[in-house]
């Protein structure tokens, strides 16, 4: 399932979203709640996608072309640089796991709050 760490880090994301936007919005009334735990819980399941795409290598072409850029070229070639990147990844594990599942329950948390507050 992953590190604690990156569960703590992406709690802690959500929350301060979470409290950004309730800051933004007020304390008063409910659906700012809703508004609140839905806007966080919807910005973490997007990064979580994000690294995910990311992870499946989609954009170890943009990579390769900035590090090109550069006098010291580690890669000879694009292949060479998608082979290195995809071991470099199979170490690391699933990054984006802990954003997924924070995210799904600050969303839960959004919908109990809209199920259970309003008639």
């Amino acid at each position: 399932m992953g590190s604690w760490k990156r569960y703590i880090t992406a709690l802690v994301i959500n929350i301060v979203l979470t409290l950004a936007v309730l800051l933004l919005r007020g304390f008063d009334l409910k659906i700012y709640y809703v508004d609140a735990f839905s806007v966080a819980g919807a910005v973490s399941i997007l990064l979580g996608l994000l690294s995910w795409i990311t992870a499946a290598g989609a954009f170890d072409t943009i990579g390769y072309g900035f590090s090109t850029l550069g006098s010291n070229r580690r890669y000879k070639d694009l292949y060479e640089y998608t082979v290195g990147k995809k071991e470099k990844r199979s170490r690391q594990g699933r990054t984006f796991l802990p954003y997924l599942v924070v995210g799904g329950a600050f969303l839960l948390i959004s919908f109990l709050i809209s199920a259970f507050s309003f008639p």
